[in-house]
């Protein structure tokens, strides 16, 4: 991925101009007062402002002279919300994993079948990604491991969530017997793949056809519904 920029030219995210809030990142403001309002709205704004920088230069290239430039404070300033930049990481990563999850969870009906669910999560989870195209770069082009594995941490706790839906799904009858968690790193591993590559392409309308590419060539081929179909028709 080519990067652009330099420590006193602000970086652009993708589709992202200054003062555009990533959406993700806001606190709740009920009982608290105005200097308290003002702090979380600009801690709000210096993390946006980073995770555009980070989505372009990569967090390791990064520094704090580039993240007060994009959101358009000084050095000093930064260090009096943010320890340092390993703080910053954190409450992006933490923030946008938890609202992540949050719609994820929303989408994904208690009543509904196994593989209802599975599908609804996929789905909230790329649109997710549609709208917050710097997290998606972060979340598929840092290193895993980094950040104290949290990023790791996050991809197997997605991974556990499919592999228990799709263990589900075996024990009711509705897909053939394999290795759940195999097939739930098939899931998600194709997701995180295809986003990434749209989102290099700037072609952010194909990120709609991802949840349906899914289905089609890793889910439905092991209903038993389908499977049991296909065989009648090649009688």
């Amino acid at each position: 991925m080519e990067m652009h920029g330099s420590e006193s030219e602000p970086i652009r995210g993708p589709g992202q101009d200054r003062g555009e809030s990533t959406g993700f990142l806001g606190g709740a403001s009920n009982g608290l007062t105005r200097r308290e309002r003002e702090r979380i709205r600009c801690s709000d704004e210096i993390i946006a402002a980073a995770s555009r920088v980070f989505a372009q230069l990569g967090i390791e290239k990064t520094s704090m002279k580039q993240i007060a430039d994009e959101a358009d404070v000084s050095v000093g300033k930064l260090y009096t919300y943010f320890r340092g930049k390993q703080e910053i990481v954190h409450r992006l990563l933490e923030q946008a994993f938890r609202e992540l999850e949050r719609k994820a969870n929303e989408a994904s009906r208690e009543g509904d079948s196994p593989l209802e669910q599975l599908r609804c999560r996929l789905k909230a989870s790329v649109v997710h990604f549609k709208e917050h195209l710097d997290f998606l770069m972060i979340y598929h082009n840092e290193n895993p491991m980094s950040c104290e594995g949290l990023i790791r941490k996050e991809i197997e706790k997605y991974t556990e969530t499919a592999a228990g839906l799709l263990a589900r799904a075996i024990d009711e009858g509705e897909i053939l017997q394999e290795d759940p968690r195999i097939l739930a790193s098939m899931v998600i591993g194709a997701a995180h793949s295809l986003l990434h590559m749209y989102a290099m392409s700037g072609d952010k309308g194909a990120f709609e056809e991802v949840p349906a590419m899914i289905d089609r060539f890793i889910i439905r081929p092991l209903e038993i519904r389908q499977t049991r179909d296909l065989g009648m028709e090649g009688r």
